[in-house]
């Protein structure tokens, strides 16, 4: 028996020495990971929206607060462990100058979760701050420098809702994922591949020495947007100017679908909430509805935008030309009610120019009803107005509307009666869509046919409607030539005068919309528009709520100076580049 015992022993020590070994050496090291430079993102012509600065904080091994595992007696070890630290911080402190803290519940953080990776006792410390470090930090202190990069983004509050931000993947991470917006989207593209590297630790999994880098990271590849900065800023200082507490503008290339602007009121400062977010923040955020993306995910009635579509249902379906002449009085008269026109005092006889020109509910509802529901339910979805534009940002919104009589009578709204026409022809009701859809549509009637499909990747002489193929807009040379003077004489003078850019035709049109919520009736003021109407070039849509209810916030007088002040500063800067 004690032969075999020997012999077992000497199996186990001699024989199987190799393999022991190996699992010590697998068991007193670790795998660290080291994130990747993430891709920059860059607006069409190469200016940055997004990337990395340099960062310096001040770490600690969490193995040199040993003093936190044999406290004196009486005191916890997590109370020594936090003083330790506190010693630690405050002799950086004393350097530089700053008066900053231990944050205990971090701290416990990571020594409950993470030993190894370096503990921040400083975070990002200014350059004057890291060189006073430097200089006055001495071999034998246990506190270093640490480099590193933190996401960036030079132009704060500017498209922040189409860039979207990071956030750390947990608390003390250095990697960090997308949230929202391009961030999100391109996420697997931006982050490239995280390196390795090789720590060895003690029995209490605490860092014995420096680690050994087995795998370099790879950065992440850059994303060059459709966005033009300049005009993302023009878009962004005339919504600030607005009176509108939120809105949203969103602009199009009409030869190509790029998208060259996308704004939405309220916003934030990225660098905020990038990558880490504080409690304070969050619930200014949250309060004022910053995080939405009214652009994208904004759902409201058009108003008489859709007046547009409901003189192409009169149009293509031949109840309407270019020379039909309709009378308002000032209302119309329909089942015993009276529908009132903006203008009370009636528009007299008019044919379709002046009616968009005035925007002219009578004239509408007269079409509308003439054209029937469908033929208006049918129009909006040839353009597209039932379903997500599909632009590469995620989030936006799936649950736009576009009601006929079928749709009602499933919604257990009751019958569709000439009322609910007659709302629809002056899209108000049920109808529900996109500043975004809308912008997109303009676009596609600017080109004469029903179908852009939005882009924010820079892609010159890519075809507008993206995969799919072209749709045509059916209108004869005609009735398309009496539309598009219809919405010039919007701008030229009708109801949308304060678009006018001196020398640039634009086709537009104004809409005021109504929303009832709880707390009573407020407007939405809209304009849509496109130009040069000779050789479109870009389209646009401006959406703007009105915060005092049952009072009026028209289109007209609040819209029109944004898309003025857009038009114009696209225009002319496309004129100096020439």
């Amino acid at each position: 028996m004690l032969g075999v015992l020997v012999a077992g022993l000497g199996y186990q020590q001699l024989c199987r020495s190799t393999d022991y070994a190996a699992r010590e050496q697998r068991q007193n090291q670790r795998r660290l990971a080291l994130p990747a430079p993430r891709g920059v993102i860059y607006d069409r012509e190469h200016r940055l929206l997004a990337g990395n600065r340099p960062r310096t904080d001040a770490v600690i091994n969490l193995g040199k607060l040993r003093t936190g595992l044999h406290p004196e007696p009486g005191v916890s070890a997590d109370s020594a462990r936090l003083a330790a630290a506190q010693r630690q911080l405050d002799h950086l402190n004393a350097i530089t100058g700053r008066q900053d803290t231990v944050d205990s519940a971090r701290l416990e953080r990571a020594h409950a979760h993470d030993r190894l990776t370096p503990f921040v006792l400083a975070k990002d410390l200014s350059e004057a701050e890291a060189d006073r470090l430097a200089g006055g930090l001495t071999a034998s202190d246990p506190v270093r420098l640490q480099r590193s990069h933190q996401r960036w983004y030079p132009h704060g509050a500017a498209a922040v809702h189409t860039l979207g931000r990071v956030r750390r993947d947990h608390p003390e991470s250095e990697t960090v994922s997308g949230i929202g917006g391009v961030e999100q989207q391109h996420d697997a593209t931006l982050r490239g591949q995280a390196g390795a590297a090789t720590g060895q630790v003690d029995a209490w999994g605490f860092a014995t020495g420096p680690g050994t880098v087995t795998l370099e990271p790879v950065a992440g590849v850059d994303v060059t947007l459709s966005l033009d900065l300049d005009l993302q800023r023009v878009a962004g200082h005339a919504l600030a100017a607005s009176a509108a507490p939120r809105g949203s503008v969103a602009v199009i290339a009409v030869e190509t679908g790029e998208v060259l602007a996308l704004a939405s009121k309220p916003g934030y400062d990225l660098n905020e909430a990038s990558p880490a977010l504080s409690v304070a923040t969050k619930q200014r955020i949250d309060a004022e509805g910053g995080w939405f993306n009214r652009a994208t995910q904004g759902l409201y009635p058009p108003g008489s935008v859709f007046k547009i579509f409901t003189a192409l249902a009169g149009l293509r379906g031949g109840t309407l030309n270019s020379d039909t002449t309709l009378a308002c009085p000032g209302y119309h008269e329909l089942g015993g009610h009276r529908l009132p026109c903006h203008n009370a005092a009636g528009h007299g006889s008019l044919r379709l120019r002046d009616a968009l020109a005035q925007s002219c509910n009578v004239f509408a509802y007269q079409t509308g009803l003439a054209a029937g529901p469908e033929a208006l339910a049918a129009e909006a979805r040839r353009f597209h107005l039932h379903e997500p534009t599909g632009l590469d940002l995620p989030a936006e919104a799936s649950r736009m509307l576009v009601p006929d009589p079928a749709w009602k009578k499933q919604a257990g709204h009751g019958p569709w009666t000439p009322g609910d026409t007659a709302n629809l022809a002056i899209g108000q009701g049920f109808l529900r869509c996109t500043p975004l859809q809308l912008a997109c549509a303009v676009a596609s009637l600017a080109r004469r046919v029903t179908l852009t499909v939005p882009t924010l990747l820079r892609s010159p002489g890519r075809r507008p409607s993206g995969d799919r193929p072209p749709e045509a807009l059916g209108l004869s040379d005609e009735n398309y030539a009496a539309l598009v003077a219809g919405l010039r004489a919007v701008v030229e003078s009708g109801i949308g005068r304060d678009a006018q850019v001196p020398g640039i035709s634009i086709a537009g049109k104004t809409g005021t919309a109504q929303v009832t919520r709880p707390e009573g009736t407020f407007n939405i003021a809209w304009f849509v528009a496109f130009a040069p109407v000779e050789n479109p070039r870009i389209a646009l849509a401006v959406a703007l709520e009105g915060d005092r209810q049952n009072e009026e916030f028209a289109g007209a007088a609040h819209a029109a100076p944004i898309v003025r002040e857009i038009i114009g500063g696209y225009l002319d800067k496309q004129s100096q580049s020439r």
